[in-house]
């Protein structure tokens, strides 16, 4: 799924704008989504790295789809977070899955690539690089491969409606 930043708004509940460019987003510029949440709120929210090399969560009406392809590593979960709130997560199978020991705890991929140096960038060609680093990058560089893929077999991808889908797959 690849989308461009047509607004900078900050956080609910008062939503404002914010201007053409802060240090993670840039308006005009096109970002490829690594995952997608849809809250019991009706807020969707993408996921992606930021212009500063981490990983941000936006909400979805500051963009719009360029592609609504879905990456093949995707699957669709559902979660619970800590309010007991219900939300939806398309992610990479392997991220909802992978489960490491880590300091004598079991930490989710999300917990753990949060306790590594970012930007996560500076982590290739690395020797050293941390199992969760490798995970993230072959997942991360297969999403872009195939969105890369899906834009040259369709000139582009762009869709007519700007609302984001996330019911059906571009064939």
């Amino acid at each position: 799924m690849r989308i461009k930043c047509i607004k900078i708004l900050n956080n609910r509940p008062n939503r404002k704008d914010l201007g053409k460019k802060t240090e993670d987003l840039k308006v005009g510029k096109e970002y490829i989504v690594l995952c997608l949440y849809y809250g019991q709120e009706g807020v969707l929210y993408f996921q992606f790295e930021g212009d500063s090399g981490g990983l941000f969560i936006f909400e979805a009406d500051q963009f719009e789809v360029l592609s609504n392809y879905v990456p093949s590593n995707w699957e669709i979960t559902t979660k619970c977070d800590p309010d007991g709130r219900y939300y939806l997560k398309l992610s990479p199978q392997s991220w909802n899955s992978y489960v490491n020991s880590y300091k004598g705890f079991d930490m989710s991929f999300y917990e753990e690539i949060t306790e590594v140096t970012w930007p996560l960038k500076e982590w290739r060609g690395d020797h050293n690089m941390p199992d969760v680093v490798k995970l993230f990058f072959r997942e991360k560089d297969r999403i872009h491969r195939e969105e890369k893929e899906y834009r040259l077999k369709h000139g582009g991808g762009k869709i007519a409606d700007p609302k984001p889908s996330i019911s059906k797959r571009d064939k």
